[in-house]
């Protein structure tokens, strides 16, 4: 616990070295960070510091075993009877803070170790430059209590979409067509396979992971500046993805989900989830990064209102708690 012009912050500690300012996620009562109201509330707390500040940049990073493991499953609960006006304003809620750390006049890094998933890894897609600690290598491979790195969107099998911007920022970040598999199936993408596909810009030892940091930081801010413009400029505007490419891909991913589905529940449209975000990703691929996640926004809501939504939380919380 922290108290920071005059807040009280349960959730974070923060403090600044070498002109670089440090957020770090450290969930009080929790052994793991996850995000909800309140931890968003603490986060724009420390956003306004940012602002108000003369930064070089921001460095990201968790006190838990994890960084983030996502948001709190409970929020969806609530959500399936709530008005849209009050969906609507949660999701841009978390949209904004997202993508008022996008907008920062300075680089921003996340330090990624252990589970980061859905709301966690799209606040790391709202900075500049994301780095993973390494992963040790257990006795025993078969059996571990080691946290290793496994990073997901994996919204879709909660019979949602990602829509704090995960759905916008991936296709932007990565190649488009691995975007689109990647929240259309919402699988675990592990250290080598995340460096490979230019979702992590490294991976670290854990010692070394806020000096190589501060070092991004300093780079993009200095001899690499025309580096962050163009990685800015790239995830505020449409995908890379042409018209052709496009008319390619998208009936193949939709086959793809039909057959899956069929096979595992014999109906190719069990769930809606993976088409929605399938349609979503579509319509946004020529739009700007606003108007991208109102279609978020607008999808989400649809989707958490349903039954195979309702069914698919139920199972997840029934799983937690057994």
């Amino acid at each position: 616990m922290m108290i920071l012009n005059g807040n009280v912050l349960e959730n974070f500690k923060s403090y600044s070295h070498k002109g670089i300012y440090n957020i770090v996620f450290d969930h009080m009562k929790r052994p793991y960070n996850f995000i909800d109201t309140q931890t968003l509330e603490e986060l724009g707390t420390l956003i306004d510091v940012v602002e108000k500040g003369n930064y070089k940049g921001v460095v990201f990073s968790s006190n838990k075993s994890t960084f983030i493991v996502g948001a709190n499953i409970k929020i969806f609960v609530t959500a399936h009877d709530a008005s849209d006006e009050t969906i609507n304003g949660f999701l841009k809620d978390g949209q904004d803070l997202f993508n008022r750390i996008e907008d920062l006049p300075i680089p921003t890094c996340s330090i990624i170790k252990g589970t980061t998933m859905g709301g966690g890894l799209e606040l790391a897609l709202a900075c500049t430059t994301r780095l993973l600690v390494k992963d040790v290598v257990p006795h025993d491979p078969e059996y571990t209590t080691v946290q290793l790195t496994k990073l997901a969107l994996p919204e879709v099998k909660l019979g949602i979409l990602p829509s704090w911007g995960g759905t916008t920022r991936l296709p932007r970040i990565i190649y488009p067509t691995k975007a689109i598999e990647l929240i259309c199936t919402g699988r675990n993408v592990k250290q080598k396979e995340a460096l490979k596909i230019g979702l992590a810009d490294g991976i670290v030892e854990y010692s070394k992971a806020l000096h190589a940091a501060y070092d991004l930081i300093h780079d993009l801010s200095g001899k690499d500046m025309l580096k962050w413009a163009n990685i800015r400029n790239d995830k505020i505007g449409p995908t890379k993805m042409g018209k052709l490419r496009a008319s390619v891909i998208y009936p193949i991913v939709k086959r793809t989900i039909e057959k899956k589905q069929k096979k595992m529940f014999g109906d190719p449209n069990r769930y809606p989830s993976p088409y929605k975000a399938l349609e979503t990703l579509k319509k946004s691929r020529t739009l700007y990064r606003d108007e991208s996640l109102e279609l978020e926004r607008k999808a989400f809501i649809q989707l958490v209102r349903s039954d195979e939504c309702r069914e698919l939380v139920q199972k997840f919380l029934n799983g937690e708690r057994g």
